[in-house]
């Protein structure tokens, strides 16, 4: 459990754009949909971007990769549409070989440019393992990098990409990023009323779960946390940083 003392409830006076960066399809489900929710309801406008096509999420043979390319773009519509998302952007990069390549930073500067989020949510770049029994996927990582390196110093210099500025994308600074996955987070969300939405939302993503329920189950008990009351309790964690 995190340093309770170290923790702050979030500050999202001012914002009224998030943009939530992630790799994989499913990615933004298990990482801030609870935080997510709790914006929609404050009429703060989410958009998802997805870096890459999903097209190695499922062992199954007889699935093939345009098939579940289109899966995985409905269940993660269906997802967001729970989470109360209006926009969900798919990048279309391969699964499993996601760079933090020229190309892709370009793409992903000149969306923060035309969305214009005073926030933005992505990945830890340098979360390597994550418990005694999980090996990050490379994509999380990089998805976070990808992120770190088109928020700064790309999205807000002029010099970068002068191209955009004669097609009306101009610079834009954000003025807070939530980083998931850090060891050292200093904000938490309480979603507690929202765990069973969560829930429900990363369950839309069927391609990726034989056993759904047991799934569920194990995602329940690692979540709870109890509180001062003795009552269970579900947090969203979060590194953030703020910009003048």
């Amino acid at each position: 459990m995190a340093d309770k003392k170290k923790l702050n409830a979030p500050d999202w006076s001012g914002v009224k754009r998030v943009l939530v960066i992630v790799a994989h399809p499913d990615d933004a489900d298990f990482t801030c949909a609870g935080t997510v929710m709790q914006m929609a309801r404050q009429d703060i406008d989410v958009t998802y971007m997805i870096l890459t096509n999903g097209d190695k999420g499922n062992h199954n043979p007889e699935i093939t990769r345009n098939q579940l390319i289109a899966m995985r773009k409905i269940e993660q519509r269906r997802s967001a549409e729970l989470c109360g998302v209006k926009q969900v952007l798919f990048m279309g990069e391969e699964d499993g070989f996601l760079q933090p390549t020229p190309v892709i930073r370009k793409r992903v500067t000149r969306e923060i440019r035309r969305i214009r989020p005073e926030l933005i949510i992505c990945p830890h770049p340098d979360r390597y393992l994550v418990g005694d029994g999980y090996i990050n996927h490379p994509d999380h990582r990089n998805a976070g990098l990808i992120a770190l390196e088109a928020i700064f110093p790309a999205a807000d210099n002029p010099m970068f990409y002068p191209d955009m500025m004669d097609e009306g994308y101009l610079p834009h600074k954000i003025s807070q990023l939530y980083v998931s996955g850090h060891d050292e987070p200093n904000i938490e969300v309480d979603i507690s009323a929202d765990a069973e939405r969560k829930v429900a939302a990363i369950l839309c993503h069927v391609s990726q779960f034989d056993e759904p329920e047991k799934a569920a189950d194990s995602w329940r008990k690692r979540w709870s946390e109890t509180g001062p009351d003795g009552e269970p309790q579900v947090f969203e964690r979060f590194k953030c940083m703020k910009f003048g």
